[in-house]
């Protein structure tokens, strides 16, 4: 995709969360973004996961209550799987001690289990996800299927986080992949840190203005060291976060390409939550202590924010969970490459990864 193309995604998708019509979801539909992932031969746009996560970068800039993430990897499942006619798919994860469960009688397959946390899965017209094991399978099914029922749910900011139990559910496609079942939950974390990447950047924008505007003392509260050191932290904390998103959505694009070999062994992509999760935390709380009280009054727009980014970086695995995945795939790598290497590679292996 060239430049061109790609600015004018960005135009596009900036232009209709600014203006936040009624019916976002619609409108950003009929533009074709939830479909960004899927090439163009099959109805879709055919971006990078780079600019896909680009894009969901500014959808979490305007806090946008829509399921943009989840929504652009389930029409790439689905395009995987061979289901077509998907008005609104989503993923899923079982619990982590109770996976789903797949049997087959004849040529005819059938799942039970848990799915929790559904996001908008009370909403969603498919819903896609990984059976565990060595021989991992992707298992797309319908919401309105015979045999699933969904207890509503919702995360801290208010978006739909529902559980759904899936009893003897005929489903539409099981499908063998050739990747690891948790390499769905690597690229959901990627995408959701994209998410927290955005909403970091609008409320370092809004702290900025809020401390210039607001006087205390005879002159704007941006005017005190303490304050202005506040929001220098907060600054780098929004660069950090972006950097580490941008390299997490390379790593998964080396990953399609077969560079990479794997994801949940990725410093990129593990990392990438891990830095952003971090970011978000520090962003919430001086943002809040620059703004005071009024910050969490329902009338300012800064909980919006805040409220996304503490629910997000819980989900697809905290700090912890991707801290643990990161240490052990560097102190367990059988390769040539030591823990140093890794931490500090050499010049030659920079050059390598840029040219490629």
């Amino acid at each position: 995709m060239d430049d061109e193309t790609r600015e004018m995604l960005h135009e596009t998708a900036t232009s209709i969360f600014a203006e936040g019509p009624p019916d976002l979801w619609e409108v950003l539909q009929s533009v074709g973004i939830d479909k960004a992932l899927v090439p163009e031969s099959k109805g879709g746009v055919g971006v990078s996961w780079a600019i896909a996560c680009e894009l969901l970068g500014i959808a979490g800039k305007h806090a946008a209550p829509v399921p943009m993430a989840e929504a652009m990897i389930g029409h790439w499942l689905l395009d995987i799987a061979g289901v077509e006619g998907a008005k609104l798919p989503t993923i899923a994860f079982s619990p982590p001690l109770e996976p789903v469960r797949l049997s087959r009688s004849g040529n005819e397959w059938h799942v039970d289990g848990a799915l929790v946390r559904v996001p908008w899965g009370s909403s969603c017209t498919h819903v896609a996800f990984m059976s565990e094991g060595p021989a991992a399978q992707l298992i797309v099914v319908a919401r309105d299927s015979s045999g699933v029922s969904i207890k509503a749910g919702q995360n801290l900011a208010g978006e739909p986080r529902d559980d759904m139990t899936l009893e003897s559910v005929a489903p539409l496609a099981v499908v063998p992949v050739p990747f690891e079942s948790n390499s769905l939950l690597a690229i959901s974390a990627v995408m959701r840190s994209a998410l927290m990447a955005g909403a970091i950047e609008r409320a370092l924008e809004l702290t900025v203005d809020y401390a210039n505007m607001r006087v205390q003392f005879g002159r704007p509260i941006g005017k005190f060291q303490a304050v202005q050191q506040n929001i220098a932290v907060l600054a780098t904390q929004a660069a950090a976060a972006r950097a580490a998103t941008e390299a997490g959505s390379e790593a998964i694009d080396d990953w399609i390409l077969g560079v990479e070999e794997s994801l949940m062994r990725s410093v990129a992509v593990a990392s990438a939550k891990i830095r952003t999760g971090e970011a978000a935390g520090e962003a919430a709380a001086i943002s809040h202590q620059v703004f005071g009280a009024i910050g969490f009054t329902e009338e300012h727009e800064l909980h919006r924010f805040t409220k996304r980014l503490w629910s997000w970086r819980d989900e697809y695995g905290s700090e912890a969970v991707w801290a643990d995945v990161l240490g052990e795939s560097i102190l367990c790598n059988e390769s040539e490459k030591t823990l140093w290497r890794t931490l500090a590679p050499t010049r030659s292996s920079l050059d390598i990864g840029a040219t490629r």
